[in-house]
C-alpha cells in the first residue's frame, strides 16, 4: 500500500500537477469584481495557439453556431466569461498532460474521458441544467485521478492492472487496498489545489458511489450516466471502471434507460470532431 495520503501526493509534486499560468490568471479575472470580458479577451488573446484552437471549438459542430464566431470579444460576448473559462480549462489541460514516459495509454485516457465530457454535456442540455459547459469539465476531469496515480505511483498502478485483469483474484475495493485512497479521493485533492469548486470536484468525487452532498446529487447523477456512456461508446480505460448503471442515478435525473440510450446518437454524432480539437490535433 502507498504510505503517502492524498494531500501529501499532489503536495509534494505541485510543480508536476500544476495547472498552467493561464488558467489560474483567469480564475483571477474572473474573481475579480474590476475585470471584464475585454480584460478575459486580452488575457486569452496572447497566446495565438490557444486562441485558434478555442476558436475552432466555438465554431464547430459543440456549439452549432448559426454563423461564424471571428474574434475572442464576440466568443465571450455569446458564451460568456465563466463558459470561456471552461473551455480554456478543457484544451489545456489535454495539452499539458498529453505526454508521459510512463506505462500508461494516453490516447485512451483521453478518447474516454472527453467522450464522458461530451456525454455529461449531453445530458445536462438535455435536462435543461444551467451552465452545461461545467458538466463538460466535470466529465472531462472525472478520471484525472487516475492518470495521476499513473503518473506518480507506477509501481501501485502495475499491481491494480494485474490484480483488475486477474479474475481469479477477488478483491474488494483494491484501489483502497493498494493505494489506501480511491481515483476519486486524489481528484478531489488536486481539484483542490487547483481550486476549483465543490461543484466540479464532488461529483468527480464521487462519480462511483454517488455518495455526495444532496446539492451535488444531479451533476454527480450526470457524471456516472455519462462514465456508462461512455464505456459502452469505447472500451473502459481498466478492468474496474466497467461500470453498472445505478438506477439511483436514473431517478436522481427522472429518466428511464430508454431516454440514457437515446442520446448515444447525439454523443457520436459529435465525437469525431471533438476528439479531434481537444486530443489529436493537439498530439500531432
Amino acid at each position: 500500500m502507498a504510505t503517502m495520503t492524498p494531500q501529501e501526493l499532489i503536495g509534494d509534486n505541485l510543480k508536476l500537477v500544476s495547472l498552467p499560468e493561464i488558467v489560474a490568471k483567469i480564475n483571477q479575472l474572473l474573481n475579480d469584481p474590476k475585470s471584464s470580458a475585454a480584460d478575459i479577451a486580452h488575457l486569452i488573446g496572447q497566446d495565438p495557439v490557444l486562441t485558434a484552437r478555442l476558436l475552432k471549438l466555438v465554431n464547430s459542430p459543440f456549439y452549432n453556431f448559426p454563423s461564424q464566431v471571428d474574434t475572442l470579444s464576440m466568443a465571450v460576448t455569446i458564451l460568456g466569461t465563466r463558459q470561456l473559462r471552461d473551455l480554456v480549462i478543457a484544451t489545456t489541460v489535454v495539452n499539458h498532460f498529453k505526454d508521459t514516459d510512463h506505462n500508461f495509454d494516453l490516447e485512451k485516457f483521453w478518447c474516454h474521458s472527453i467522450t464522458t465530457g461530451l456525454a455529461a454535456r449531453t445530458i445536462a442540455l438535455a435536462q435543461n441544467v444551467p451552465n452545461s459547459e461545467r458538466l463538460f469539465i466535470s466529465g472531462l476531469l472525472h478520471d484525472i485521478g487516475k492518470m495521476i496515480m499513473a503518473l506518480l505511483l507506477p509501481k501501485e498502478t502495475e499491481s491494480l492492472n494485474k490484480v483488475n485483469e486477474n479474475t481469479n483474484i477477488k478483491i474488494e475495493n483494491p484501489e483502497e487496498q493498494i493505494f489506501g485512497f480511491t481515483h476519486g479521493h486524489l481528484a478531489n485533492e488536486l481539484l483542490a489545489s487547483w481550486h476549483f469548486p465543490e461543484s466540479i470536484s464532488q461529483p468527480i468525487h464521487h462519480h462511483h458511489t454517488l455518495a455526495c452532498d444532496e446539492e451535488f446529487k444531479v451533476d454527480t447523477a450526470i457524471i456516472h450516466i455519462a462514465n456508462v456512456i461512455a464505456n459502452n461508446i469505447q472500451a473502459p480505460i481498466s478492468a474496474d471502471d466497467d461500470t453498472i448503471l445505478k438506477m439511483e442515478a436514473l431517478v436522481t435525473l427522472g429518466i428511464d434507460q430508454a431516454t440514457v440510450e437515446s442520446q448515444y446518437e447525439e454523443v457520436y454524432s459529435l465525437l469525431d470532431d471533438i476528439l479531434q480539437l481537444l486530443y489529436y490535433d493537439l498530439a500531432a
